[in-house]
């Protein structure tokens, strides 16, 4: 079926991808799908159990797509980044993240978790996956990115991320890499507020735009426009989001992208929080957008809805421009999906010891050695207790999903050696409790401190620091981003580990007490004398 055969009801239907925020399915989304044509539809962790168990979901909100003759199934996305964005957690792997991966130089290896990772997305009926992310985060301020991105030089993340798009593409589910323009180099969250990007084209040319073009130069199917400024590309200031300059100019025009371009979702205060979502879904498609995304509220959902149809039918937005975003919608969904694998009763299988596996060989590759000065690594199985300090792990953004439980991360290290043990109750403790945890440690020599983006959380560096100043040999351990050596340069020992899993730590304590070597390289550098392109092995 083509556009031209549609109703604008049923035109519309296929412009929205929409969620629903329960694990059962609500009524709404029958009459969503039945009644209103919706075609796509967002899962998040709050609507995913197991493999098997969202197989079945998804199969539900297929038959009934099937039921109320749509041309095509419906396409079922997620942000399956890995790291700290994985929506499939129960009875799935927890592969590292695109730092972590960036850090182990190994291209072949990530095409390989990426094509592991639409496996498990298979078979979970999900088709759409919004990775990889091919940011370049070259700001170590940034809020939102971080270790979600493949590093700071532009070459390593497009060739990362192509290494990513064909292994998504061999497993059968569509690659969306995001967040066009490139979200890399801001320092505000776009589901906080609308970030701005300063930088002119000269500049995108050179850093931005490479991981974007290379992208679509490898036949990547989808693109996610951000909520980011770009005033010298568009002076009106406008989010990438609704900008006809952005989305048509550069993104189309410039870089040839000819398939499916999704907006980021727009109850993200970026767009809810300005002129809202409903009226940002109708600029958004003026400007060249095909699939606008509203994850959350069923009003909103639905005055979206209705804004669109009426734009429609007062010619606001035009029949050419509607019948282009909804035909590449329908081509994508030719190309990858059918009715017959759809509504099998049960989804594909995929190797779980395998993908843990080969998950635990890509950490214990990442893991950075950065500094051991005077050589205090490797530790020593000494009767002296080692000093431990943890912090109460939260979520940074929205993006992103449960942490692991910190409780029961420090028991790796105990089977070297007694630990003096203390749990900072949050990232950024206060001078108090910096106090209280310094007392604490007072009769250890030895203290490993795991930090959590302690560039940003300066509660944390103060008491590295704090111990530093009376005398302690401390090994900081960053389990997030890579940057926390530069508020603690004092340090002995410096370990980058791109992840805060119980894994993670397992490894790390076989690189502290000598029984495995750190093989990662950093991604970034970490002062400005160390910028350079960090090439692939």
């Amino acid at each position: 079926m083509q556009a031209e055969h549609m109703t604008v009801e049923q035109k519309v239907g296929q412009l929205l991808m929409i969620g629903y925020p329960t694990l059962d399915i609500p009524e709404e989304m029958e009459v969503w799908i039945k009644q209103k044509q919706i075609g796509s539809v967002i899962l998040f962790s709050r609507n995913i159990g197991t493999p098997e168990e969202t197989y079945q979901r998804v199969q539900k909100l297929q038959s009934w797509a099937y039921e109320s003759w749509h041309p095509y199934p419906l396409l079922v996305g997620t942000d399956q980044e890995n790291g700290v964005v994985s929506r499939l957690q129960k009875g799935a792997t927890r592969f590292p993240g695109a730092m972590a991966l960036g850090a182990t130089g190994n291209l072949d290896q990530a095409k390989r978790i990426y094509e592991a990772t639409g496996e498990e997305l298979r078979a979970a009926g999900i088709s759409v996956n919004f990775a990889p992310t091919v940011d370049v985060n070259n700001n170590p301020d940034n809020p939102v990115i971080g270790v979600r991105s493949f590093g700071e030089a532009p070459e390593q993340v497009a060739r990362f991320g192509e290494a990513a798009i064909q292994g998504l593409l061999a497993s059968g589910v569509i690659p969306a890499i995001k967040h066009f323009p490139g979200h890399g180099d801001t320092s505000i969250d776009s589901h906080e507020a609308v970030p701005v990007l300063g930088h002119d084209r000269t500049r995108l040319d050179q850093v931005e735009l490479i991981p974007f073009q290379r992208s679509i130069a490898a036949g990547v199917p989808m693109v996610m426009v951000g909520h980011i400024s770009l005033p010298s590309m568009d002076e009106s200031g406008s989010p990438a989001t609704y900008s006809k300059e952005i989305v048509t100019g550069i993104l189309r025009e410039s870089l040839g992208f000819d398939g499916v371009a999704i907006t980021d979702c727009m109850e993200m205060a970026a767009i809810a929080g300005t002129i809202g979502v409903a009226e940002a879904a109708v600029r958004s498609v003026q400007a060249g957008i095909d699939l606008v995304l509203v994850s959350h509220t069923h009003e909103v959902q639905q005055k979206t809805y209705d804004r669109l149809v009426a734009a429609i039918h007062s010619g606001e937005l035009s029949e050419e421009r509607v019948n282009e975003a909804v035909n590449r919608v329908l081509q994508l969904k030719k190309r990858f999906l059918s009715w017959e694998q759809c509504l099998r009763a049960k989804g594909p299988s995929f190797d779980r010891v395998q993908h843990a596996d080969m998950a635990k060989s890509a950490l214990a590759q990442a893991i950075t050695l950065v500094k051991n000065q005077h050589q205090l690594l490797p530790l020593q199985r000494s009767t002296q207790p080692l000093g431990v300090i943890f912090l109460g792990l939260a979520n940074l953004t929205l993006a992103e999903d449960g942490q692991a439980a910190s409780g029961d991360l420090v028991e790796p290290l105990r089977k070297y050696r007694e630990v003096e043990y203390y749990m900072m109750s949050t990232l950024n403790p206060t001078e108090d409790e910096g106090e209280m945890a310094a007392h604490v440690m007072s009769a250890t020599e030895q203290i490993v401190v795991f930090t959590y983006n302690a560039h940003i959380f300066k509660g944390q560096s103060l008491l590295v620091n704090r111990l530093i100043q009376q005398g302690k040999k401390v090994v900081a351990v960053a389990l997030r981003n890579p940057y926390d050596l530069l508020v603690m340069p004092e340090v002995d020992a410096y370990l980058a580990v791109y992840d805060h899993t119980y894994q993670a730590i397992e490894l790390v304590a076989n690189i502290l007490f000598g029984e495995r070597k750190a093989a990662g390289h950093l991604p970034v550098s970490l002062f400005p004398s160390e910028k350079k392109q960090h090439g692939v092995g």
